[in-house]
């Protein structure tokens, strides 16, 4: 009876797991380039049944199964016009690079939803929600525009601002070997694994990106609400094993005394 509750334990918090998952993929349905996060079983070990001499036999037994891994899955979403001037969305594969001004540290993203900002140089830059520069193809940060020098009370303003249009031929898209290996980290970012190769830049133009359009999120709602139906099921059924396992157990040591 222990193998029992154990293989019903496991597969509850398995399938436990895999409910997280599930709503972390429903609650992001209308965020911008999120990229659904598919759940990977794996079973855990078997064993060899003995006869009740020792002898072995032919027949095996599980100890259930485990959450292995979270995939990503980068299968485009759909096109959402917004007419605001500095969204894009990447028409094919790629992604933007972007970089966090105080640590350097650079990850991509195929969130296309930008702003400008300026900035103590003196510097408009094109960046997202989040403070993070966008860089073009050299790995440099987008400068949008200026401000000129500006008399003492003066308050400043843009000298230049270069319309979302024009910025196409300056956004780098950067694409890789592979994506098996990214990892997802704050919601619509991912960081390239070593297996992933090295990216390439290419310099971006009016096939590349759609102006003043977002992609929308991959996550399929009715998809997901039949995987969270499946998911709930088995947790039932799992808990049930541990249950009935439970009872077996008190039944026979009630036998035994």
């Amino acid at each position: 009876m222990d193998r029992s509750f154990y293989t019903g334990a496991v597969g509850a918090i398995a399938h436990q797991e895999r409910l997280n998952i599930i709503g972390n993929n429903i609650a992001n349905v209308n965020t911008h380039g999120y990229k659904r996060k598919p759940s990977t079983f794996s079973e855990c070990i078997y064993s060899n049944l003995n006869a009740i001499n020792g002898e072995q036999t032919e027949y095996i037994a599980g100890a259930g199964v485990h959450v292995e891994k979270t995939d990503l899955d980068f299968t485009p979403g759909h096109l959402a016009t917004t007419g605001r001037e500095y969204d894009y969305m990447i028409m094919g594969d790629g992604f933007f690079a972007i970089e966090n001004p105080v640590t350097g540290e650079i990850t991509y993203t195929r969130n296309g939803s930008f702003m400008t900002s300026l900035q103590p140089d003196g510097n408009f830059y094109l960046q997202t929600s989040n403070g993070k520069r966008v860089l073009d193809a050299e790995l440099n940060p987008i400068i949008v525009g200026t401000v000129p020098e500006a008399a003492e009370n003066e308050i400043p303003g843009p000298q230049e601002m270069v319309s979302g249009q024009d910025l196409i031929g300056q956004i780098g898209i950067y694409v890789f070997p592979s994506t098996n290996g990214m990892e997802s980290v704050r919601g619509t970012e991912f960081v390239p694994a070593e297996k992933d190769g090295e990216p390439t830049a290419l310099v971006s133009d009016a096939t590349m990106l759609e102006h003043k359009a977002l992609e929308m999120s991959n996550v399929n709602l009715g998809e997901e609400i039949t995987r969270m139906i499946e998911a709930q099921r088995c947790y039932q059924y799992s808990l049930r094993m541990v249950q009935t396992s439970d009872e077996v157990e008190t039944t026979i040591n009630g036998l035994r005394s």
